[in-house]
């Protein structure tokens, strides 16, 4: 039995699912599993304990992106599969850059410039109903109150003193989000997608290029070798994205602030002590 409800505009309605079954498992997150699901389509069937209004919130971001042009996977419905609620997206055939590029960490330097012209590509599309940066990301600061402190709304008023920016911005771009097809890259996980300033955008890539955070379980060995890689990523995509699109270094690193501030509520191991130095020395530098 499939019980239907009718849905206008955003994605409202879900799918309870009688006879379908989900296909080969191809992929698998902090919050979802991905399934192969009828023919050309995923469907990412999230954990028992995500919240409905949680995914509805993605599907609904997802559409409003695809709609406004933006290379990104079309989003069909949201359905009830064995008890757990997933959304149905268009099937990019594909490889993560991530896979690409720990197979081939020599050709670093050109994925760098490839995700920059993803990036820059996203930043020209404007229009779409999303979330204002500026309200997500203050929210996400002062969600770390109790680490940042007294300093909480000195962060937040330089966030307002920013640009507001009207453009898409992805919110999380990095490798492991960059589906490549071909010639064609693809960015997923639109999740943290905003209406804002694109170089609020890119100050976010460049923290996670950044960041010492290194996964567990990597050898002492390999630390070295990561940290260099993403060093070249680094420098070749900012590099990259301010040709293409003009900026300048200081409206970039004029976001690292806020930027920061606002990954602390991540809890990304061996970040916090990082990023609290990081956001004491932009302190300071205000003072000057």
């Amino acid at each position: 039995m499939v019980k239907m409800c009718a849905s206008k505009g955003v994605i409202q309605s879900k799918k309870v699912v009688g006879h379908i079954q989900k296909g080969a498992l191809i992929g698998k997150g902090m919050t979802a599993e991905v399934y192969e699901w009828q023919e050309n389509k995923i469907l990412k069937l999230y954990y028992d304990w995500c919240k409905p209004e949680m995914i509805s919130h993605e599907a609904e971001i997802a559409k409003a992106v695809k709609d406004a042009g933006v290379p990104a996977p079309a989003v069909y419905e949201i359905v009830e599969e064995c008890g757990r609620n997933g959304i149905v997206f268009d099937r990019i055939r594909g490889s993560s850059m991530l896979a690409i590029m720990q197979a081939s960490p020599w050709r670093a330097a050109f994925f760098a410039r490839t995700m920059a012209k993803l990036h820059s590509n996203i930043h020209c599309c404007s229009g779409a109903k999303l979330p204002r940066q500026k309200v997500t990301m203050e929210r996400a600061i002062r969600v770390s109150f109790e680490l940042l402190k007294e300093t909480t709304e000195t962060i937040c008023k330089v966030l307002h003193d920013l640009p507001d920016g009207s453009r898409i911005c992805h919110g999380d771009l990095h490798p492991d989000n960059i589906l490549m097809t071909g010639s064609e890259s693809i960015a997923i996980d639109w999740t943290n997608a905003c209406t804002g300033d694109p170089a609020g955008d890119a100050a976010r890539t460049c923290l996670m290029f950044r960041t010492p955070f290194i996964p567990p379980g990597t050898s002492k060995l390999m630390a070295l070798p990561i940290r260099l890689i993403k060093n070249i990523l680094h420098t070749n995509y900012l590099e990259e994205y301010r040709k293409l699109t003009k900026v300048k270094l200081a409206e970039i690193e004029a976001w690292m602030l806020p930027v920061a501030a606002a990954r602390l509520r991540e809890n990304v191991p061996g970040e916090r002590e990082w990023l609290l130095d990081l956001i004491d020395r932009r302190l300071l530098q205000l003072e000057r």
